[in-house]
């Protein structure tokens, strides 16, 4: 029954989380990070900006980016995603099939990082599907892996660098090439977001104290030290090259130095006595689905049911991915500029450690049933009629705009059927600070946003702006386009006659 089992596990895993990704990630509208994301990559791919001077435009919401460049993040991701641009065009699609390939690969890789760890003669090593089911229990998936989020890229080099360590343990023989595949991938990971993907150098000492017995220190030391000296090689190689040195000097300034003393963002949910310790209220909100489940089981094996057989449990595995997820997100306490979406590289690890603790309990319950094959072909055909019910809701969904973003997309549209691409729109002193009009006027038609001062051809304001800006825009000839907007209103200044 093992076959049928893991077909069904499979089956039910894919529905659920294609329904749950499909909500976002078909749908047109995305928050404003990951918009500027695409944005830059777009313009890299139309030869705007490049590999270390990456351009969103001239203007930008946050103070603390006063140049063209684009110095809040490693440039990695916009480098990447601008090839997809350029094979694909530019169109909403775009970034949305490298958002699908991103979540793809990080599942490949948990289910291979599943099987390099239970041993193949356990019964849970063909339930690879289960890691990836927990995985979509998580509030965060939803939301980030169809948001073209940084952290999505990020962990998908961390777990690469994380499977080519283990297999360097595991393979003595290869551990020169796999621990080189390892430092490009950390080197990779890095590039990507920054130093919060080091984490994944505390993966030798988790992997000699938590997983193997007796514990090995010695491995693990040597391989801490050439991972880390290999990654430490890599980037000094990199900093040679002045561009490059220049980029990350700006970032580590600009962000990471900033963020450490708690010059950045200011966050009301992360102030006061316990507010570092957010990160770990998100950690917990994620498994919580997870560790409900277990409960259950535990229950129903303890007062229920009477197991067949007993599941050797897989208490090594379960420790150090649990202790890998703590050590990608716990770090974050040092800074009091905590969001959600930080958490996300931590679940792919949380969803296997947990996996390898739930799974012994599942099994046992599994195992008290006497399914016949017409009831297994029955679940089965549930199972497909799920993959296919998520599929017609996918295509019903594709490329309507989501709910939260339907109506500046209706007016982004619409602004850009009258003022030309590549153009600047003046907008009112508070409306700078509007992330997702700064991020959807660019994404949409590479408009970027100045002031009045600089009296652009058009100029854009919300009914606050207008009241106050009035007399100002009626003495600079500003009139109303004729246009129905749903949350400003748009003006053109008429050209003068001399």
């Amino acid at each position: 029954m093992q076959p049928s089992y893991r077909r069904i596990g499979w089956l039910f895993t894919l529905a659920w989380g294609s329904f749950l990704v499909f909500r976002r990630l078909l749908r047109e509208g995305m928050w404003a990070d990951g918009m500027t994301y695409a944005a830059i990559s777009r313009n890299m791919a139309l030869g705007k900006g490049s590999l270390w001077s990456p351009v969103f435009s001239s203007s930008f919401w946050l103070p603390y980016n006063r140049t063209e460049t684009f110095y809040e993040h490693p440039p990695l991701l916009f480098y990447l995603q601008s090839w997809f641009f350029r094979l694909l065009g530019d169109t909403y699609v775009t970034e949305r099939v490298y958002c699908l390939l991103v979540l793809v690969l990080i599942i490949v890789l948990m289910v291979q990082l599943w099987w390099q760890l239970v041993p193949e003669r356990h019964p849970l090593h063909r339930w690879e599907w289960f890691p990836v089911l927990l995985l979509f229990t998580c509030r965060l998936t939803e939301w980030t892996y169809g948001q073209n989020y940084l952290d999505a890229t990020m962990s998908l080099f961390c777990l690469l660098a994380v499977k080519y360590t283990i297999e360097g343990w595991q393979n003595p023989k290869r551990w020169f090439r796999t621990g080189a595949i390892a430092g490009v991938s950390l080197l990779a990971a890095f590039l990507s977001k920054g130093p919060v993907s080091l984490h994944v150098l505390a993966v030798p000492g988790l992997f000699g104290l938590l997983f193997v017995r007796p514990i090995q220190l010695a491995p693990a030391v040597r391989w801490t030290l050439f991972l880390t000296g290999g990654f430490g090689v890599l980037l000094a190689l990199l900093l040679l090259h002045e561009p490059a040195r220049l980029f990350l000097q700006h970032y580590f300034n600009q962000q990471v130095w900033a963020a450490l003393h708690n010059k950045r963002e200011l966050i009301s949910h992360t102030s006061g006595f316990f507010g570092r310790t957010y990160i770990v209220k998100i950690v917990l909100i994620n498994v919580a689905p997870s560790l409900l489940l277990m409960a259950v089981l535990w229950g129903i094996n303890r007062l229920g049911t009477q197991s067949r057989g007993m599941v050797h449990p897989l208490s090594g595995m379960s420790r150090f991915y649990i202790a890998l997820g703590l050590a990608a997100t716990l770090p974050i306490m040092a800074t009091t500029k905590q969001f959600d979406y930080y958490a996300v590289p931590a679940l792919p690890y949380l969803a296997l450690g947990l996996a390898a603790w739930i799974g012994p309990q599942l099994l046992k319950v599994v195992s008290t049933l006497s399914l016949s094959k017409r009831s297994v072909r029955f679940i089965t055909a549930l199972g497909v009629l799920a993959c296919l019910l998520t599929g017609v809701y996918g295509i019903r969904i594709a490329g309507t705009p989501y709910h939260s973003y339907a109506a500046i997309l209706a007016d982004v549209q619409k602004i850009g059927t009258v003022v030309p691409t590549d153009s600047k729109i003046g907008v009112c002193p508070d409306m700078m600070a509007s992330a997702l009009l700064h991020c959807y006027i660019q994404r949409y038609h590479r408009l970027e946003m100045t002031t009045l001062a600089n009296q652009p051809a058009y100029f854009l304001a919300d009914p606050k702006c207008r009241d106050a800006q009035q007399s100002q825009l009626a003495e600079a000839g500003y009139r109303p386009v004729s246009i129905s907007l749903k949350s400003y209103i748009l003006y053109h200044r008429a050209s003068r006659r001399f």
